[in-house]
């Protein structure tokens, strides 16, 4: 897939991967095979002032480069591999320095900035944005979890949303109902920590998705919505019934995939380079 950069000819930050400008190390770029291509684009400014555009021309991002850090492995719609903000924040930023992405997503600009040593700061108009990158940014152990997991008590009496049966097994309603009071009240009572938000993190990407590494019976993936009508004609035409599955299972399935790449501290903590500010 071949990518197009242009920039109007004003001065580009100094990047730290080379000793030139960013213009120089587009014009020199080669990572993926090919030579960067300069062309220039014509472009009005003021409906008058007509400016040349230099254009370069390459594989910026490439199927090659899609294996990432496993943190970046949460189900959303419509987001771009971590290697695009990479290719941006190594050249553009030195360690320590901010970067700032006022649409997150899922997070994956300000996951990788902080991957990368940098402070990470965002913001999206979705709330969801927020349960996504919060609970990767300060991620625990997987000790930690295994250990709040099984202290959670899931199986007690809890009402539940009995449309909601179209989309889950009765048991595992239970259970994600039961999953979210606990949730709630610690958010309250202000003693949600790091290992609730990865918790509540993990819960809130497997409500549904196509696989049964979700909590649903086959429906829409994560981030998008199909009402309980539309959900009772995907049952009737996929022949479906929702199967049981244990809650706590799959989110420690899900947390043992995303802490693969991640690397223990000597004292037994787990971190990643930045915070979120």
């Amino acid at each position: 897939m071949s990518n197009q950069l242009s920039f109007f000819d004003t001065p580009v930050a100094q990047h730290h991967v080379g000793a030139g400008s960013f213009a120089e190390e587009l014009a020199e770029f080669t990572y993926y095979g090919k030579r960067t291509e300069l062309s220039s684009t014509k472009a009005v400014i003021d409906g008058a002032k007509l400016l040349d555009v230099p254009t370069f021309t390459n594989e910026f991002w490439t199927s090659r480069q899609r294996a990432a850090h496993s943190m970046h492995e949460i189900s959303y719609r419509a987001c771009f591999k971590p290697q695009l903000p990479r290719f941006f924040i190594e050249r553009l930023t030195h360690p320590g320095d901010r970067v700032y992405d006022p649409f997150m997503g899922r997070g994956t600009t300000v996951l990788e900035a902080a991957l990368l040593g940098r402070r990470a700061a965002g913001c999206d108009v979705n709330p969801l944005s927020a349960v996504l990158v919060s609970g990767r940014l300060q991620p625990p152990t997987m000790a930690q979890v295994e250990s709040r997991l099984k202290n959670l008590e899931l199986s007690g009496r809890i009402d539940v949303r009995e449309d909601l049966l179209v989309f889950y097994h009765p048991e595992t309603l239970k259970e994600i109902c039961a999953l979210r009071a606990y949730l709630l009240k610690r958010e309250a009572s202000g003693t949600l920590d790091s290992i609730d938000r990865w918790i509540r993190m993990v819960a809130v990407n497997r409500l549904t998705g196509h696989s049964t590494g979700f909590f649903s019976v086959y429906t829409l993936p994560p981030n998008q919505a199909v009402s309980v009508d539309g959900q009772r004609k995907i049952n009737a035409k996929r022949q479906q019934v929702p199967s049981r599955r244990d809650v706590k299972r799959i989110i420690a399935k899900k947390t043992a995939s995303l802490l693969a790449d991640a690397t223990l501290r000597p004292g037994g903590s787990l971190s990643l380079m930045g915070t979120m500010r």
